[in-house]
């Protein structure tokens, strides 16, 4: 069987990561009244995706992969590599300014590996795992995605737009649980973002992107995430 097939397992909301249990800010901005109807939330999905998971995560997920693919080819560790992927967590973790935002991704990335590497014990994950416990790592579910696609040999585009897909479907399933929209508007809005998130996934393939072009300008949703810690009643932890 193609190694490809096995990525929608991957992929499917039903995967535990614990996703379920952030918004990264989604509620704040629930419980403030910016958003009430299904045209804002798409607007402020928009946002989020071009501003900063597919400039941030969405980009690592390339820089993995591609690392990872050349070493898999080459079936031998890297130093360089090994280095170059613990770098790149460090940036992703601490680019985050929420503590609550930061925290989820971390365990969002932990709870990712746990289940990845138990699937695919020859994948080598169990290197990333160490690195957490050295303390040379946070965990990023970016990281973990980059690698066990490169391991599947899926295609550069499909790595990385499956990535942005996950991220989007699990806040959209936090909006659900929010009142926000029912769940035939949230398909309608998943499939109103399809060609943005090919359009930015393209972007990040063809620009060939390196480490010192990670960005993020979702400022004002960054601070609805810091401003969560601090509502009166909460659904989600971030």
């Amino acid at each position: 069987m193609e190694k490809t097939y096995f990525l929608f397992q991957l992929v499917d909301s039903a995967f535990p990561t614990g996703a379920f249990s952030h918004s990264f800010g989604l509620e704040t901005t629930f419980q403030e009244n910016k958003i009430n109807k299904p045209i804002e939330l798409y607007s402020w999905l928009k946002t989020y995706i071009s501003g900063s998971l597919a400039p941030t995560e969405g980009v690592v997920v390339y820089l993995i992969y591609q690392a990872k693919i050349k070493d898999f080819l080459k079936q031998e560790k890297s130093e360089d590599t090994e280095k170059y992927i613990q770098r790149l967590d460090r940036k992703l973790t601490v680019s985050k300014m929420s503590s609550e935002s930061r925290n989820g991704g971390i365990k969002i990335g932990k709870r990712y590996l746990k289940n990845v590497h138990t699937l695919y014990p020859q994948s080598g994950l169990i290197q990333y795992s160490r690195w957490i416990d050295d303390q040379l790592c946070f965990g990023n579910a970016a990281i973990v995605h980059g690698w066990i696609t490169a391991y599947l040999e899926v295609q550069a585009e499909l790595s990385v737009f499956t990535h942005l897909y996950v991220n989007v479907n699990n806040l959209l399933q936090s909006a659900i649980r929010l009142t926000v929209i029912g769940q035939t508007a949230a398909q309608m809005i998943l499939q109103k973002l399809y060609p943005f998130l090919v359009e930015e996934t393209e972007k990040i393939i063809q620009s060939c992107p390196n480490e010192d072009e990670l960005f993020t300008y979702s400022i004002i949703q960054e601070i609805e995430a810091m401003r969560h810690e601090t509502l009166y009643s909460r659904l989600f932890m971030s």
